[in-house]
């Protein structure tokens, strides 16, 4: 009998002993899992976090540039050439990414599309070409939407007049709603030179 309760001692012993074991374990378990939970949830904050600051600097409106007078106090912001004349009004240019068209207003079929060649060879990225849709022109002409703006535009047509009119008042075979600026090439600017 002494034996079976000792056999029985120890057993009850074992038993105890191995459900402690597989409570703790069940424990650990658990506290694992709550910590890889933990975890994941605070990456996927930080990641919403880090799309959040990266897409602070993606700017989806189109820019506008104002020309503003120079004075005495924002001098250096606005400065033009040496900085002499503090009255001097600064031309901005034509942000990269504007919508410009060019127009082809010679009988010579391909013009536009090679000036527009020209233009994102410069670095402008949203430009469309098409057909003047009015009589060929002797001289080159830069129509802008926002006046001050395509004094940029005139060092690659140093001989083009500057106009500044309302985009639908544009003669072209390409849609001009939100085009910023138009560079309407004539027989003088047909051969293209970079």
């Amino acid at each position: 009998m002494a034996q079976n309760n000792n056999q029985s001692g120890v057993s009850l012993f074992f038993s105890f002993f191995l459900k402690a074991i597989v409570i703790i374990l069940g424990l650990v378990i658990l506290a694992m899992s709550a910590y890889l939970i933990k975890t994941m949830m605070s990456n996927k904050t930080a990641e919403k976090e880090k799309k959040a600051d990266d897409s602070a600097f993606e700017d989806d409106q189109e820019d506008v540039l104002l020309v503003n007078k120079a004075t005495n106090t924002n001098a250096i912001l606005f400065e033009d050439g040496d900085g002499s004349d503090p009255d001097a009004v600064v031309e901005p240019a034509l942000a990269y990414d504007a919508p410009i068209v060019v127009l082809n207003a010679t009988s010579t079929p391909g013009v536009a599309g090679a000036w527009k060649g020209v233009l994102e060879s410069k670095g402008y990225t949203n430009v469309q070409a098409g057909d003047y849709l009015k009589d060929p022109l002797e001289t080159s002409k830069i129509v802008v939407v926002t006046e001050g703006t395509g004094k940029d535009l005139q060092t690659l047509l140093p001989n083009a007049k500057m106009e500044t009119l309302p985009a639908n008042e544009v003669s072209s075979s390409v849609p001009t709603e939100g085009v910023q600026a138009f560079l309407i090439i004539g027989t003088s600017d047909q051969t293209v030179s970079e």
